[in-house]
């Protein structure tokens, strides 16, 4: 299995999709924090915004480390029961990894986890 990077991902949505149709947040940005779950709904208020020509359409919206915001379930839950936003979600935490992730968002979730290179993969990463 190939696993890719956020950017990556974003990188293919982008020659297939349209920039302005992909959303990244970075939520260990010290000049969003601290947020409470009450707040987000204002980043998708300030997309549309931006962009109003996108509110019917299919979104991709990446957080990353959205375990930084308290909360955050119930409002991942929500954009996902929309059915037009397509979520993708990285946590570098322990509660990201936990059995209540799945349980919270009941069913909702598939879970890639990436582990670092040991000495050996690097070195062959590298070509060594």
């Amino acid at each position: 299995m190939v696993f890719c990077t956020f950017f990556q991902i974003i990188g293919q949505l982008e020659a297939s999709v349209g920039r302005e149709r992909i959303l990244y947040i970075n939520f260990e940005d010290e000049r969003i924090l601290p947020l409470d779950v009450k707040d987000l709904n204002s980043i998708l208020e300030a997309y549309y915004e931006l962009y109003p020509k996108n509110v019917d359409r299919e979104l991709y919206l990446f957080f990353d480390e959205m375990q930084n915001v308290p909360g955050w379930e119930v409002y991942v839950r929500r954009l996902y029961d929309r059915g037009d936003l397509k979520l993708f979600l990285t946590g570098s935490s322990s509660k990201m990894l936990s059995k209540e992730l799945a349980t919270s968002l009941r069913g909702r979730t598939l879970s890639f986890y990436l582990y670092p290179l040991d000495f050996l993969e690097y070195l062959d990463f590298r070509g060594v």
